[in-house]
């Protein structure tokens, strides 16, 4: 976040508000990734910005990374660190 200008923060922020107060999203917000990672989709001017996150339970919903999107394709080492942070979140969990 702290790479962010101040209305791409204010706009994630947004965005990040409706998982946590909507039970039903708008499609074109999140997509459905692999291992159970799914993505944040933020859009602000020109940048693409992309959360991961996992559903922990039915309400909980955890962060693992974020960042700006410079290409068509989300690139596989950023779905990787996500599969990852996932992982050692159920690790530590246990």
């Amino acid at each position: 976040m702290s790479s962010l200008t101040e209305q791409e923060r204010k706009k994630v922020l947004r965005a990040l508000l409706l998982l946590q107060t909507e039970d039903k999203i708008p499609y074109h917000y999140i997509k459905y990734l692999r291992d159970g990672v799914y993505e944040l989709r933020v859009t602000y001017g020109n940048n693409e910005l992309r959360i991961f996150f996992i559903y922990d339970g039915d309400t909980i919903v955890i962060l693992l990374n974020g960042f700006k999107k410079k290409t068509q394709k989300t690139p596989s080492q950023e779905i990787n660190k996500a599969i990852k942070l996932r992982k050692e979140y159920y690790e530590d969990k246990e």
